[in-house]
């Protein structure tokens, strides 16, 4: 028997048409490596003497009176300033990188404000999707036939009609499996958040929208049955049912990262599935990042994405075609997608773990930290994708006299990527005699942690000494992060030992 009715929730549906756009991103600098143009008149010799054994050149673009130096890592900043300082230099800045300003050929791609919103094109510069991950969409079934989704459809199953043709009767399913994951760069219609990733379709809901929560609970287990990582709930009911948290609890168990929408109503309630804890509760905003007007809000709500209303709703694919729609529906498969791409750089993730990157990156909009409507804030998928590096402590200093080390000889540094993308890393020390290392540890990012072993000698001589610990990492999609642990050494022939008195009372 059939109990319990789920609602769909969304808003709206029309047509588009298209053009392009252009996307800028930030140009980070090269480790390693200075531009300097010397003024006109200047020989080489005369840049050489300023450059000392330190620096040198390694490229040049003789017509403009460039060369291209190369300086120890770390020490990139200061080697401008120092070239800047001199009157033989017209200018001196660093080694941008430069990258595919990548966005899809897809003729709708000029509608696709939300995928802008949540910085998608910038993420897809890093990855677009492995077919290794497959997101579940439990809603209206799928169109099995939309070119968007060729070769990518895995089986799924009809819990409304009991049968293994989960193909959409309503249009619902379909709008929402396209934000997800519709094929971008194929020269049609639009792109998704995650384009090679394998579609599920699980039709609970009907061609009138409205479905059993007996069945909503059926689509989890056999969802999660089947390793399927990311399940998409764009729906939801008033109340919670033992067996929709019992389903809930099992997927949850099983590692799966379940996403779902907070609600229409624009009141203090989240809808269940949502509401449950296991659940990320989605809110949408609207093409100005503000809340949209008939978005559920509450305590529930962890992360906003794109839902739109007005002039600007979300266009994506409908049985045939493609359309317009608005809704918490439309904002939760922007936060599935973007589980599917963290999953895609990198399998070896957790839930837990997808969930934290999510959360952690995203933009803080209204109130300072967690709120009631916009959660953490609104994802940010190029930040979510990005590698970072952590290095502690930050600076390391050793004692010594002639007696020999009064102060530790030895330090350990912590390497932490605290990012989901995977990061390889190698270390090199700026200076040579009394300072050698050992690293421990290989793949970095949230929740693996590695570690550089210090290690002093004495001089020949008493002195200061300093010197640089650097750690270049490197990660998929060509990005390069650095980071710089600096090292003192005192090191003198006699220290002053300073005596506390002793106060006895009595």
């Amino acid at each position: 028997m059939k109990l319990g009715r789920v609602f769909f929730i969304s808003l709206g549906l029309a047509l588009a048409l298209s053009l392009f756009k252009l996307v800028g991103a930030e140009s980070p600098f090269v480790p390693g490596k200075v531009v300097v143009k010397i003024r006109p008149g200047i020989a080489e010799p005369a840049l050489q003497a300023l450059l000392g054994r330190e620096a040198k050149i390694v490229g040049e673009i003789a017509p403009l009176r460039v060369k291209v130096l190369s300086v120890p890592p770390g020490k990139e900043r200061e080697w401008i300033e120092r070239l800047r300082a001199s009157p033989i230099v017209e200018y001196a800045e660093p080694v941008r990188f430069v990258r595919a300003l990548f966005v899809p050929n897809d003729p709708y791609w000029a509608y696709q404000w939300n995928m802008n919103l949540i910085k998608a094109p910038q993420a897809w510069d890093i990855i677009t999707g492995t077919s290794s991950v497959t997101v579940a969409i439990i809603d209206t079934g799928v169109d099995l036939d939309h070119p968007e989704f060729s070769g990518r459809i895995v089986s799924g199953w009809d819990f409304v009609n009991n049968d293994a043709y989960p193909d959409d009767d309503h249009w619902h399913g379909t709008h929402v499996a396209g934000i997800a994951g519709a094929q971008g760069n194929n020269g049609q219609g639009v792109a998704g958040v995650a384009w090679n990733v394998k579609i599920m379709p699980l039709k609970v809901l009907d061609s009138s929208g409205n479905g059993y929560d007996t069945d909503v609970a059926a689509a989890i287990i056999w969802a999660a049955d089947r390793g399927v990582k990311v399940l998409n709930m764009s729906l939801g009911a008033d109340e919670s049912s033992s067996v929709l948290a019992d389903a809930v609890d099992y997927a949850y168990r099983k590692g799966c990262l379940m996403v779902a929408a907070a609600g229409n109503e624009g009141a203090n309630r989240v809808l269940y599935p949502a509401a449950y804890t296991q659940v990320i509760a989605v809110s949408a905003v609207n093409y100005y990042s503000g809340i949209a007007y008939y978005s559920n809000y509450g305590p529930e709500i962890e992360v906003a994405a794109p839902g739109g209303d007005g002039s600007y709703r979300v266009l994506s694919t409908v049985p045939g075609w493609y359309g317009y729609a608005a809704g918490t529906s439309m904002a939760t498969p922007h936060v599935a997608g973007l589980a599917a791409l963290l999953w895609s750089a990198n399998p070896n993730l957790t839930a837990a773990q997808v969930r934290y990157c999510i959360t952690s990156t995203a933009v803080d909009l209204g109130e300072p930290g967690r709120d009631w409507y916009y959660g953490y804030g609104v994802i940010d998928a190029a930040e979510a994708l990005k590698a970072k590096l952590r290095l502690n402590p930050a600076s390391i200093s050793f004692l010594a006299d002639s007696s020999g080390f009064v102060g530790p000889y030895t330090a350990t540094v912590s390497v932490e990527n605290p990012r989901c993308v995977p990061l390889s890393w190698t270390v090199r020390l700026s200076s040579t005699g009394w300072l050698t290392f050992s690293a421990v540890g290989g793949s970095l990012y949230q929740g693996a942690t590695g570690a550089i072993r210090i290690t002093a000698t004495l001089p020949a001589t008493f002195g200061f000494y300093s010197g640089q610990i650097l750690v270049t990492g490197t990660a998929i999609g060509g990005q390069v992060v650095t980071g710089t642990v600096t090292v003192t050494l005192t090191y003198l022939k006699e220290l002053f030992k300073v005596f506390l008195p002793l106060v006895l009372k009595g």
